[in-house]
């Protein structure tokens, strides 16, 4: 929080460097959604063919896995903030798109064990199992490098303009920060507990490595100065 606090700072640092930057390009204010949430965004164009770029995203959602044996709801928080370069490397609105997020984002997790997947011996304690949570958090790399392409409307012009971006965020593979059990029993305590936390860990990590190459779609709606 306290990385896209300071890069947000810096994109509003930009804006009294309209009349600097006026006759090198357009300086654009600009509000995004997509699958990094609903942002805010401030740009600069540096040249003919170079545009800076600074914002922050937020974006709360939840789903289900099941991770053995036990039901997770998972909770992602995403929190960033953007410094981007855009390049157009043809007289028109296509462009590609390289910079840094600093990233907040993690993961919050909350299982519980499946009473269908008890074995029949232990089926007596199925009752008990909504006593037990197993809970955690899953964060991160702090900074996430970014590559992608776009198309902006309005390209040199001042006015409103739509911009559109895909590309994809490297945020490192996820890492269970804090793992434990919540009941009424300490179980924690137990040495078996401690193992059965350490195979979870694991398992967590594995089934959502594929967050580490987060997608970015997103579409702008900005005005040019």
């Amino acid at each position: 929080m306290k990385n896209c606090c300071l890069l947000l700072m810096c994109c509003l640092a930009l804006c009294p460097a309209t009349q600097l930057f006026a006759d090198t390009g357009d300086v654009q204010v600009a509000l995004k959604g997509g699958t990094l949430g609903v942002g805010a965004e401030v740009g600069i164009g540096l040249t003919d063919s170079l545009t800076l770029r600074g914002g922050a995203n937020y974006l709360k959602f939840n789903f289900d896995s099941t991770i053995d044996k036990v039901d997770y709801n998972m909770e992602p928080e995403l929190t960033n903030g953007s410094l981007l370069l855009d390049w157009h490397p043809f007289a028109n609105g296509f462009r590609l798109t390289g910079g840094v997020y600093l990233n907040d984002n993690k993961i919050n997790v909350d299982g519980t064990f499946r009473k269908d997947l008890i074995p029949g011996e232990y089926q007596q304690y199925a009752a008990y199992t909504d006593m037990v949570h197993v809970k955690g958090s899953v964060d991160f790399n702090p900074v996430a490098p970014y590559a992608g392409l776009g198309w902006t409307s309005n390209r040199g012009e001042k006015g409103w303009g739509i911009d559109l971006d895909l590309g994809v965020m490297f945020q490192g593979s996820p890492e269970v920060s804090d793992l434990y059990t919540e009941s009424p029993y300490g179980l924690d305590s137990y040495p078996e507990v401690q193992g059965f936390l350490a195979e979870q860990r694991q398992a967590i990590e594995d089934d959502l490595d594929g967050f580490q190459y987060y997608p970015v779609a997103s579409i702008t709606l900005k005005y040019n100065f």
